[in-house]
């Protein structure tokens, strides 16, 4: 086995009928090369964009929505379920809130947004996404409340400035009915690096959004924070056995579920696609292998000639071809290595600043890595019985006249 390895690397080196270093065994190194690291370095990317999105996600939204099944209605006396929810087994935060959607007047334009009143604790846990400002003050004269960052920059908003809601749904009035309309003072601006969520939704504490409604002390659901996002399917089923039957609990992956399904397909695509890459990669090791039988078949015939089995001449190609597969999966180790480096700290250079993340995000998953490997690898072998079979098939005898 050390002789036929020992000549393998020399066929290899020296591929050509002078001797001479091939440019078949440069070609196929990079085509292995370029192959494996672009389907590694691609899914690299797409792995941390998917979890810098649910990051972002998870930053904005709580792991489980719980409210009722039709929609519009409200839950009344709510303080009961919210001690029974607060019991349930992985339940770390829990916050009841208040949503609808109103009209947002300020003194350029109006618009339509998600007016979201939560509790004066969760407010206080995104003193870190403020920009501007404060958070509201549950003791200011004037009731406040806490504008998204591109909501606040479309209706040209600042900490201090004067916002009117108006909910055409909510109506009251002596002379008639007309939309209830409410001002309060912008105590500050927040970014959550979520790009809807900053431009639809307003904040507020839960009792101003049950004054400015009018209806009570009512909510529309409760915001439920787990262990983390792995956990949250297991914790929603928990939560889903408590609840009334005309109540549901939605997971971040139900009611983002559109999202990174499509994600998910991506993946699947693009890992198909670059498959048939790395296949024709792998294609052009059996044609160069192809090539150097026909080169050394003199060489060949002066092997069986002294003694050389079939075995041996077709353990000979297999062992060509595994080192020329081995040479290009480690170049491609390397290019993948630099890429995913140059991608995490320099990068950045070429992002414009609209951007909310100057880096392209990347994640390394072990798993996909050996699944592109051990698949290259098998790829490779295969390539190789072709050649090694056609080798040991040549006729000394005939290979010596030629």
């Amino acid at each position: 086995m050390k002789k036929e390895r020992f000549i393998a690397l020399r066929f290899m080196f020296k591929g050509t009928d002078r001797g001479t270093f091939s440019p078949l065994t440069l070609v196929a190194w990079v085509a292995i090369a370029v192959g494996v690291a672009a389907m590694a370095v691609l899914l690299s990317v797409m792995y941390g964009f998917e979890s810098a999105l649910k990051a972002r996600v998870l930053t904005a939204f709580p792991h489980i929505m719980v409210k009722p099944a039709a929609g519009g209605e409200v839950i009344r006396d709510y303080e009961k379920w919210t001690a029974t929810l607060s019991g349930v087994d992985g339940v770390k935060r829990l916050t009841p809130y208040l949503e609808t959607e109103m009209i947002l007047q300020s003194e350029t334009r109006a618009l339509g947004a998600v007016v979201l009143g939560v509790s004066e604790a969760e407010l206080d846990l995104r003193a870190s996404e403020v920009q501007e400002g404060t958070l509201p003050n549950p003791e200011a004269k004037r009731a406040e409340v806490l504008v998204g960052s591109e909501l606040a920059r479309r209706l040209g908003l600042y900490a201090g400035a004067e916002i009117k809601l108006i909910s055409p749904i909510e109506t009251s009035g002596a002379m008639g009915l007309i939309p209830r309309a409410q001002t309060f003072v912008v105590s500050g601006i927040c970014h959550t690096g979520h790009y809807e969520f900053d431009q639809q939704t307003l904040l507020l504490t839960l009792s101003d959004a049950q004054t400015l409604l009018k209806r009570g002390r009512v909510i529309s659901g409760w915001q439920v924070w787990g262990e983390d996002v792995d956990t949250a399917e297991i914790l929603r089923e928990r939560i889903s056995a408590v609840l009334p039957r005309t109540w549901v609990a939605e997971s971040w992956a139900q009611f983002n579920a559109a999202l990174f399904n499509s994600l998910k397909l991506e993946q699947y695509a693009m890992f198909s696609i670059l498959s048939f890459a790395v296949l024709i990669a792998v294609m052009n090791i059996s044609i160069t292998l192809t090539m150097y039988v026909s080169q050394k078949k003199r060489n060949v015939g002066v092997l069986r000639a002294l003694g050389a089995s079939q075995k041996q001449i077709r353990s000979l190609f297999i062992w060509q071809g595994a080192f020329l597969g081995g040479m290009g999966l480690f170049l491609g180790a390397v290019l993948t290595i630099l890429a995913l480096v140059y991608l995490r700290y320099f990068s950045s250079y070429l992002l414009p600043d609209i951007y909310y993340d100057r880096t392209v995000p990347t994640e390394v998953r072990p798993l996909s890595i050996l699944a592109i490997y051990g698949i290259a690898t098998m790829l490779i072998f295969v390539s190789t019985v072709y050649p090694a079979k056609k080798a040991m098939e040549i006729d000394p005898i005939e290979a010596i006249r030629q």
